[in-house]
């Protein structure tokens, strides 16, 4: 299979993609494969539907082996890409991809809604792009943040919170990890519905951007690709909502 390879790849890289079992980051799990990468597919949960993409990805005749994280317990991330160097794997790639998107109010009281999306949204993603750059030192972070968090007005307070400070971070960590590590960010608008909604709900709020019609996986494939691709980019978060973020 012929791929792309920037310089960032080697010819056993590995990327690493939290909650790659489902969703946005299953796609791009099957997209990094698709360009050449090896891919460690993270889950908590969703064990069954994580053997199913390592087959999958097998069949494109990359390595795939599966990683179960609980990012609501304490983990030692160092130790965890320390175990996998010792096993020759190295990781060019960190997709921070894994969130929980749960409703909440500024009213509610807060505490416990607070904590499970600051640790499934910021503090896994946080806590694994640091030891990323103690024991790896080199490659790629690109962080799956939301079209909203240039707005804030939202009935998912607590998500939106934690998806805002994981956008400062990524900021802040392009400057600390450069030269030798680009961060990077996608933030998706109406792309995928929510659980228990359909395409129809989508269609609807989609009356209400600019461009008048959702998008898709492939689109967010595509600027998962431009940030692999384009090495002297860093420090950017890349809008695939049609222009919802203008829409205020």
């Amino acid at each position: 299979m012929s791929a792309f390879k920037p310089s960032v790849m080697k010819k056993d890289s590995y990327a690493l993609i939290t909650g790659a079992a489902n969703r946005i980051g299953r796609s791009m799990a099957l997209e990094l494969a698709q360009l050449g990468f090896n891919i460690l597919i993270h889950y908590r949960n969703s064990e069954e539907d994580a053997e199913q993409l390592k087959t999958e990805i097998e069949h494109y005749g990359r390595k795939a082996e599966t990683v179960r994280i609980d990012f609501m317990k304490e983990e030692d991330y160092d130790g965890l890409f320390n175990l996998f160097k010792k096993k020759n794997i190295i990781i060019d790639l960190l997709v921070n991809s894994a969130s929980d998107f749960s409703p909440s109010k500024f009213t509610d009281k807060g505490d416990d809604i607070l904590m499970r999306e600051f640790k499934s949204n910021f503090h896994g993603a946080y806590m694994l792009t640091k030891a990323f750059g103690r024991v790896f030192g080199k490659g790629l972070v690109v962080n799956l943040l939301d079209t909203k968090i240039s707005k804030d007005v939202t009935t998912h307070f607590d998500y939106l919170l934690s998806k805002k400070l994981l956008a400062e971070f990524t900021r802040m960590a392009a400057i600390e990890l450069a030269p030798e590590i680009r961060v990077n960010g996608i933030c998706p608008g109406l792309v995928l519905p929510p659980a228990g909604k359909d395409q129809n709900y989508l269609l609807n709020l989609a009356k209400d951007i600019p461009l008048k019609r959702i998008g898709s996986l492939t689109d967010i494939q595509r600027t998962l690709r431009f940030f692999v691709e384009s090495e002297f980019v860093t420090g950017q978060l890349i809008y695939v909502d049609g222009g919802d973020h203008l829409a205020h």
